[in-house]
């Protein structure tokens, strides 16, 4: 059973940095979520710091990372009213991925994973507004390796992100941050994240 704590509420900038505030226990994967969470909306480096006090415990338990990419020309995903692909005027919204950053630590149960990812997203002409669910899809594959160039759709989980975006609305910026997902220690893999909402995709 997964320990992971989500929060998938989209927002301006400041309100992003609150909301993703991770309720952690102290030290540990907790305050990886908060770390995680604040990279990927400030952009700061790996290496930055950018929370004020962590229990040195904490360090002595991050362990090398599977590296991070998106699934090729998984980036960005437009959907449309039925039957109207490719019309402008019927485009519903444009969402896309725009950070990502990852942090492993050891545990009992071995190594554990803490996923970030944030993005925005746009209403076109044909959105009346409301909520949208943005699945976001992460898989371990190979690290050479990339099933959809194959035609093959990498097996992984998705987590369903909410966003509420009004008609005519700017472009709301949304964030997934999660916790505790299990490393495979088998092989040489990678962490590969994908928009993966039906529909019409640019490539």
């Amino acid at each position: 059973m997964t320990l992971a704590k989500r929060m998938r509420r989209p927002g301006t900038l400041a309100g992003l940095s609150l909301t993703l505030a991770l309720a952690g226990c102290g030290s540990g994967i907790g305050d990886y979520g908060n770390d995680i969470a604040k990279t990927v909306i400030s952009g700061n480096a790996a290496d930055q710091s950018v929370i004020d006090t962590v229990d040195p415990r904490t360090f002595e338990r991050e362990v090398a990372c599977p590296p991070i990419a998106v699934e090729d020309g998984r980036y960005i995903v437009m959907r449309y009213k039925a039957r109207n692909e490719n019309n402008p005027e019927a485009l519903l919204y444009q969402a896309n991925l725009e950070k990502w950053a990852r942090r492993c630590t050891r545990t009992a149960d071995g190594v554990k994973m803490t996923l970030g990812v944030s993005g925005r997203v746009t209403p076109g002409p044909a959105w009346e507004g409301g909520e949208l669910f943005l699945p976001i899809r992460m898989a371990f594959v190979g690290a050479d390796e990339d099933d959809s160039k194959r035609g093959r759709k990498p097996k992984g989980q998705v987590y369903n992100v909410p966003v509420t975006l009004g008609a005519g609305a700017p472009a709301e910026q949304w964030a997934l941050v999660e916790e505790g997902i299990a490393v495979p220690q088998n092989a040489s893999v990678k962490a590969q994240i994908a928009l993966d909402e039906p529909g019409k995709r640019r490539h």
